[in-house]
C-alpha cells in the first residue's frame, strides 16, 4: 500500500515571497530557504529546502511535498537543477533583459544631451590685418596703411526661460599711417596708435511663442520620462520572464511526478497480472480475467510512454526559456530539485487589485507616456502663439588714441596706451555718468501666422493623442484588473480542488484497498480492482492538476501586483 500511498501524496509547492529588507540584493537562490516559522515543519537536512507561498495565516498547516523515490531515474540524462539556480541562469543570459539595459542606458544619455542645451559656451578668437594704401593721383588720402590686432573672449548660454545672454570682450590694437597734410601727398606721414577695449552684453529673449520654463525643458522632461519607461519596460520583462520560467519549472516538476505516478501504476497492474496469473493456474480464474489485466497494463504502458514524450517537451521548454542553445546541448532533461512546502493563501480580490494597479509596469509605462505626450500638447499650444521676440545690446567701450605734436601752439604729443583705453571706459566726472562712451541697442519683432493652420493642427493631434494614450491606459487597466480577478478565483478554486481531491483520493485508496482484499478471497473480480486503481490514478491526476493549477494562478497574481521578484529574491541591479 505504500505505493499507493505515494501515488497519492502530490501536494502543491511555490516559493515563498520575502521581505524586501530580508532579501539580498544578489540572492536569488534565497527563494529555496525555509523561514523561521517553518522550521518545525522542515524536511531533512540533506534534503532541499523547502519554500513557503504568500502571506499566510498561523493556522494553515503546511504540507511537504513528497519527494521522488531515490530509485527514480528519467527516462533520459538530466542535469540537477534548483529553482533558484534556473532563475539565476535564466536572468544573467537573457537577451532581451541585456538590450532594455542598453536602451536605459541610450535613455540616460538623451537627458545628458537635452541638458547640453544649456551648458556655457566660451568663445575667443585672435586677428590681425595688414593694409597698404599708397597715394595714387590727385586722390585724397586719409590713410596710407594700418596694421591691426585684434582679440576677443566671450561666454554665453541659453536661459531655460527661452532667451540667450552673451558677454563678449575685445581688444584691439591698431596703427594707422596717416598724412601730415592730407592735401600735400609729399608733406610725409606718421604713424597713429589706437587702442581700444570694448566689452559688450547681449540678451535676446523670445515673449510669446517659445517663452517659459516648460516649453524649454520640455526635451529634458521628456528625455527623463523616456529612462523611467525603459526601466518600466525592463522590469516587466524580468517579471514576465520569471513568471514564465516558474510556470514551466513546475509543468516540470509535474511532468516528472507523473511519469513516476505512471510507472507505479504500471507496477500495480504488473502485480495484479500476476496474481491473476497465479490464480488462472489454479484454477480459480479463466484465462479472459488474465486477457483483461494485460489490457489494462498495455493502456499503463502506453501512458508512461506518452509521460516520459511530455516530460521531454517541458524539459526543452524550460532550456529554451532559460536561453540555452538545444543543439550545443548533451543533456537534454532536466531533474526539479526543489521540493517545498506549502500553505494555501488568503486572496483578498479587492487588495490585489490595488496592487496590480499601482505597481503593474505595463500600466506604469503607459501612464509615463500619457505625461510624455502632455509635454507635446504643451509645446504645440505654445506654438500655436505669435513669435514676438526682444533684443538689446550694451556695448560699453574705451579707447587711447595717440596724439601728435601740433607744432602751430606747441602742444607735446602723447602716447596711447592699454591703461588708459581701460580708464577711458569710466567718466572722468561722476556726474556725467559712471560710463564715458557706450552703446545701447534693441529691437523688438513681431512674426505673426494669420491662419496658423500648421501650429493648429499639430496642437489638436497632440490632444488626440493624448485622449488616444488615456484610452490605452483603460484598456490596460481592464486587463490587469481581469487578469487579477482571474487569477484570484483561480486560486480560490483550486485551493477548493484540491482540498476534495484530498478527500478522494483518500477515499479511493481505501476502495482499491478493500476490493483487493475481496478479491484475495473471490468475493471480487479483476475488473473491479482495475476500476477502482483507475479511481486512484484519476483522483490524483486531479490533485496534480489542481496543484498546478494554483502555482500558476499564483505566479500569474504575483507578475500582476509586482510581488514576483521580491518574492523569490531578485534584485535587478
Amino acid at each position: 500500500m505504500h505505493l499507493l500511498t505515494n501515488i497519492a501524496a502530490l501536494l502543491l509547492f511555490a516559493p515563498a515571497p520575502k521581505e524586501p529588507d530580508a532579501v539580498p540584493s544578489d540572492a536569488v537562490d534565497t527563494a529555496d530557504a525555509p523561514g523561521p516559522a517553518d522550521a518545525d515543519t522542515a524536511p531533512p537536512a540533506d534534503a532541499p529546502a523547502p519554500a513557503v507561498v504568500g502571506p499566510q495565516p498561523p493556522e494553515a498547516p503546511p504540507v511537504e511535498m513528497t519527494r521522488l523515490s531515490e530509485d527514480y531515474q528519467p527516462p533520459f540524462p538530466s542535469d540537477e537543477l534548483e529553482l533558484s539556480a534556473v532563475l539565476k541562469r535564466s536572468l544573467e543570459g537573457n537577451l532581451d533583459l541585456a538590450v532594455n539595459a542598453v536602451d536605459i542606458q541610450i535613455s540616460e544619455a538623451q537627458v545628458l544631451s537635452a541638458l547640453g542645451a544649456y551648458d556655457v559656451i566660451i568663445t575667443a578668437g585672435l586677428g590681425g590685418t595688414v593694409q597698404e594704401s599708397p597715394q595714387r593721383g590727385s586722390a585724397f588720402s586719409f590713410a596710407l596703411g594700418s596694421r591691426l590686432v585684434r582679440a576677443n573672449f566671450g561666454v554665453s548660454r541659453k536661459l531655460e526661460t527661452g532667451g540667450t545672454i552673451s558677454v563678449d570682450v575685445s581688444g584691439s590694437r591698431s596703427l594707422t599711417d596717416q598724412p601730415i597734410n592730407f592735401f600735400d601727398a609729399n608733406a610725409g606721414s606718421f604713424s597713429l596708435a589706437s587702442y581700444a577695449i570694448v566689452p559688450a552684453l547681449t540678451l535676446s529673449h523670445p515673449l510669446l511663442r517659445g517663452a517659459g520654463l516648460k516649453v524649454n525643458r520640455a526635451d529634458i522632461n521628456r528625455a527623463r520620462i523616456a529612462v523611467s519607461q525603459s526601466q518600466a519596460v525592463r522590469l516587466g520583462t524580468a517579471q514576465d520572464l520569471v513568471r514564465d520560467i516558474i510556470s514551466a519549472y513546475w509543468d516540470l516538476l509535474f511532468a516528472h511526478r507523473d511519469l513516476e505516478n505512471k510507472r507505479r501504476s504500471v507496477q500495480l497492474a504488473e502485480r495484479q497480472l500476476e496474481r491473476t496469473r497465479a490464480l488462472v493456474s489454479a484454477g480459480r480464474l479463466s484465462p479472459v480475467d488474465a486477457k483483461a489485466v494485460e489490457q489494462a497494463l498495455a493502456s499503463r504502458e502506453s501512458d508512461v510512454i506518452n509521460a516520459e514524450n511530455a516530460l521531454l517537451n517541458a524539459s526543452l521548454s524550460l532550456r529554451t526559456l532559460m536561453g540555452e542553445s538545444l543543439a550545443d546541448q548533451d543533456t537534454l532533461g532536466v531533474l526539479p530539485m526543489t521540493d517545498p512546502l506549502v500553505k494555501p493563501r488568503p486572496v483578498d480580490t479587492k487588495t490585489e487589485l490595488d496592487a496590480a494597479l499601482a505597481a503593474n509596469p505595463q500600466i506604469r509605462q503607459l501612464q509615463l507616456g500619457i505625461e510624455s505626450r502632455r509635454i507635446d500638447e504643451l509645446v504645440a499650444a505654445n506654438n500655436r502663439l505669435p513669435q514676438l521676440d526682444v533684443s538689446g545690446t550694451f556695448t560699453p567701450q574705451g579707447r587711447s588714441v595717440d596724439s601728435v605734436p601740433d607744432q602751430t601752439t606747441g602742444a607735446p604729443g602723447a602716447q596711447g596706451s592699454w591703461p588708459e583705453a581701460f580708464r577711458n571706459i569710466f567718466s572722468d566726472n561722476i556726474r556725467d555718468g559712471i560710463l564715458a562712451d557706450w552703446t545701447l541697442t534693441g529691437n523688438i519683432s513681431l512674426t505673426w501666422d494669420v491662419q496658423n493652420r500648421g501650429a493648429k493642427g499639430q496642437h489638436e493631434s497632440a490632444q488626440l493623442q493624448i485622449k488616444k494614450a488615456e484610452v490605452q491606459l483603460e484598456q490596460a487597466r481592464q486587463n490587469v484588473a481581469a487578469g487579477v480577478i482571474r487569477s484570484a478565483n483561480g486560486l480560490r478554486t483550486a485551493a477548493k480542488v484540491m482540498e476534495v481531491a484530498d478527500i478522494s483520493l483518500e477515499l479511493s485508496r481505501e476502495n482499491l484497498q478493500a476490493e483487493q482484499a475481496r478479491f484475495e478471497v473471490g468475493r471480487s473480480t479483476n475488473y473491479d480492482v482495475l476500476q477502482r486503481l483507475d479511481e486512484v490514478d484519476a483522483a490524483a491526476g486531479q490533485a496534480l492538476n489542481a496543484q498546478i493549477s494554483y502555482l500558476k494562478a499564483l505566479v500569474q497574481l504575483q507578475a500582476l501586483t509586482g510581488e514576483i521578484l521580491p518574492a523569490y529574491g531578485i534584485d535587478l541591479p
